[in-house]
């Protein structure tokens, strides 16, 4: 019982006791974050999962209300018909910032609306990273209709992982002036 009493003896047991929690921590951790590929498959599962026929009256009824209130078919994406030179476009969430309508920006923008048609199959692609090492490229390239964001890198690189097909892109105030 001596031994106890020794303030080293006593130091010496914290550290193994430590040392011991940590060990037992780093081998059988509590918790854990999901890889990317887990994410993916979660994801693809989840819709398997949707049944299109319970929630079809409420997407009509979603899709008369957009069509009643902003005509998203006609101004979601810039087109050569709806921003002419010399107009002026807004950046959504900007209140100071805009975009005057040049011959450079103009001869960027599509002739007309992609959303002519319904859709069956579409694929929302960002560029944070999520889908590196996942495979998805090829079933990304199956979609109708494929969008990106913020124009992403499509190298041969990363084509296994997020395909190359594309027909709309995104891109913030800050991407048009950098690039």
């Amino acid at each position: 019982m001596m031994f106890l009493k020794c303030p080293r003896t006593k130091l010496s047991v914290w550290a193994a006791l430590c040392v011991f929690v940590l060990c037992w921590l780093y081998i059988f951790p509590v918790y854990r974050l999901p890889s990317d590929k887990e994410i993916v498959n979660v994801v693809f599962k989840a819709g398997e999962r949707y049944n299109y026929n319970q929630s079809c009256l409420a997407i009509e009824d979603f899709r008369k209300l957009l069509r009643d209130c902003c005509d998203p078919r006609n101004l979601f994406s810039v087109t050569k018909q709806n921003a002419p030179p010399g107009k002026i476009l807004w950046y959504d969430g900007e209140f100071y910032y805009s975009h005057t309508v040049n011959n450079d920006s103009y001869s960027l923008f599509i002739e007309e609306t992609p959303f002519q048609q319904p859709l069956k199959k579409c694929s929302v692609v960002g560029n944070g990273g999520i889908l590196k090492h996942s495979g998805c490229g090829k079933e990304i390239d199956r979609a109708d209709f494929i969008m990106r964001c913020n124009l992403p890198p499509l190298s041969e690189d990363y084509r296994e992982d997020v395909g190359t097909k594309t027909h709309l892109v995104t891109a913030n105030p800050s991407i048009i002036e950098k690039r």
